[in-house]
């Protein structure tokens, strides 16, 4: 019997890496890169692509013969797509619908990578058939896509996560954590909203439900989350206590004097009933994550 293959695009971010760390071993993996290949060989193969080259995505597919692709590949800052709305979605649009067209013609299953940006914060916490009503341009652009995805790829599956956070590839783009922690271990303060709540997610944790919905075949929109509703401050403040870093250097602020260009909503604390019944996954804390994550920089040494 011939083993799953499965394709990763943005296989560099950090969920790409976590995919590819929680994998399951009988299955053939491949992963895209857009400018910098990761600096790791073996499982998977890496391939440079650009989602927003239609030719390019068709030969790749039709030289990978995907059983699945989980399209992680996208523009992840709020405030570039608050600046370049339409470069953006050249990525998170037109790049979706140039995989999904490609995931038709090699008869693959589509796992999409949407966002809790598509909630406007006033209403939590969120179940998966909530009305989308994003603030800002990311959330709008995560919308859309969405939109195209559940007309077209009926079978298709639309993950939401919501902050995550892991250890990245060394130079990879940094998390709220790997960011927080730059600074605290160099004795800088950070200012961290104390008005934004949040349920971070572990990116193993978000993987791992991700594998759970492609093994078990299913199809729909997934809400991701950790097991914690915080404000985004406590959870600067565990990441300093976790990393024995000075917690006098998190300085709690309103978030509307961290000087961001997008607006940001307040609350898009999911329901997660779905992602612990139907994938059987666990939802984990932030306490025990970030322990996960000292851990592993521990054996990293």
């Amino acid at each position: 019997m011939n083993r799953p293959r499965v394709l990763i695009t943005g296989g560099s971010g950090l969920l790409g890496k976590a995919l590819r760390e929680t994998a399951p071993a009988d299955w053939e993996l491949y992963a895209t890169y857009y400018q910098h290949r990761p600096p790791i060989n073996g499982i998977p193969r890496w391939f440079p692509l650009d989602i927003r080259n239609a030719a390019a995505v068709e030969r790749l597919l039709d030289r990978v013969s995907p059983n699945v692709v989980v399209h992680t590949a996208s523009v992840g800052s709020v405030d570039e797509a608050e600046r370049d709305p339409e470069g953006v979605r050249q990525v998170n649009v037109v790049g979706t619908q140039t995989i999904g067209h490609a995931c038709a013609r090699v008869q693959a299953r589509l796992v999409y990578i949407s966002s809790n940006a598509v909630f406007d914060g006033r209403h939590p916490p969120y179940a998966e058939e909530a009305a989308m009503a994003p603030v800002n341009r990311y959330g709008a652009l995560k919308r859309e896509a969405e939109q195209w995805v559940r007309a077209h790829v009926p079978t298709g599956i639309i993950v939401r996560p919501i902050l995550l956070y892991g250890w990245p590839f060394p130079g990879g783009r940094e998390n709220v954590v790997t960011r927080w922690l730059t600074r605290l271990e160099e004795g800088q303060s950070v200012e961290v909203a104390e008005d934004v709540y949040s349920m971070p997610l572990l990116a193993s944790n978000c993987a791992e439900a991700i594998w759970a919905a492609v093994r078990r075949g299913q199809a729909g929109v997934y809400h991701l989350a950790g097991a914690d509703r915080v404000r985004l401050v406590e959870f600067a403040l565990a990441t300093a206590r976790t990393f024995d870093c000075d917690e006098r250097l998190v300085i709690p602020v309103a978030s509307h004097r961290l000087g961001l260009r997008a607006p940001r909503p307040f609350d898009t604390s999911f329901v997660t009933t779905k992602m612990t019944r139907e994938l059987g996954v666990r939802p984990i804390g932030i306490a025990e994550g970030l322990a996960m994550m000292r851990h592993a920089r521990v054996l990293a040494v």
